[in-house]
């Protein structure tokens, strides 16, 4: 437990402390962001949208045993939007993102509202994937500040390498009309 989970109004003047060793070299958090290698990761959503990607090392990669039973060197910094914010009558959290997590393994526990500082208790909150149709169960569960809301950014890294496609929602069908077109081309070459 860190003083800023102890006395969360401490987050309006220090930062949250990172576990270096999940997050790529050269991250350091701020009041109200994470900084990779120079790169804001709040700009990196406006100039990108969300949601974003930023791959990197790890700091420490460990011993080539370790490295193919962890996924390597490589660590990817998911930066999604959240769109909905439910708080149910069974005391349940919920939050509706803009992108989905079935391609990554992402470390929850050192996920991270950015874009704002909050002096609010953090509690556990549902992460509801935001593709449409079938969505994985159970949805990760992760601890937030209890005032997130609407339009917020939360940075999460995960585990090896990750792109855009294995983020971004698929609308239902949309990757069935992707690969017949695909063998549609194929054959007529």
């Amino acid at each position: 437990m860190t003083l800023t989970d102890i006395l969360p109004t401490m987050r309006l003047s220090i930062p949250s402390p990172i576990a270096v060793d999940a997050w790529p070299v050269h991250t350091h958090p701020t009041v109200s962001d994470v900084i990779v290698a120079g790169v804001s990761l709040i700009r990196l959503a406006e100039n990108s949208g969300t949601p974003a990607v930023l791959s990197g090392d790890l700091p420490r990669p460990g011993r080539p045993r370790e490295r193919g039973l962890t996924g390597g060197t490589d660590v990817t910094v998911l930066v999604f939007r959240i769109t909905l914010r439910v708080d149910t009558q069974e005391d349940k959290r919920i939050a509706l993102t803009d992108c989905t997590f079935d391609g990554v393994t992402a470390l929850w526990g050192e996920c991270r509202l950015i874009g704002r500082a909050s002096c609010s208790r953090s509690t556990r909150i549902e992460l509801i994937p935001g593709d449409v149709g079938d969505a994985s169960w159970p949805h990760p569960v992760a601890l937030l500040p209890s005032d997130l809301r609407e339009g917020d950014l939360v940075a999460v890294p995960c585990v090896g390498a990750a792109s855009l496609h294995d983020v971004r929602p698929q609308l239902r069908g949309e990757g069935v009309a992707a690969s017949v077109g695909r063998s549609t081309m194929s054959h007529e070459e």
